[in-house]
C-alpha cells in the first residue's frame, strides 16, 4: 500500500512540474529575462589584455635545395 501511495504522489509531482514547466502562458508581473541590465549598458566591458608571449625564434626563410 505505501508503494501505490508514494508512487501516485511521485506521478502527480512529475505531471505538476511538466504542466507548469511547459506552459505557454506568460505572468503579467513576472520578469522580462530578455532585458539588458542598466549597469551593462552604461559601461563597456573591461578590455581583454593579451597575454599570449610573442614568438623569439627566428625561422629560417631561406630556400633550400
Amino acid at each position: 500500500m505505501k508503494k501505490q501511495i508514494l508512487s501516485f504522489v511521485l506521478v502527480a509531482a512529475m505531471a505538476g512540474t511538466i504542466v507548469t514547466g511547459c506552459s505557454s502562458e506568460k505572468k503579467a508581473g513576472g520578469s522580462d529575462t530578455t532585458k539588458m541590465d542598466s549597469a551593462s549598458t552604461t559601461t563597456p566591458p573591461p578590455a581583454a589584455t593579451d597575454t599570449a608571449k610573442k614568438d623569439t625564434v627566428k625561422k629560417d626563410t631561406a630556400k633550400k635545395m
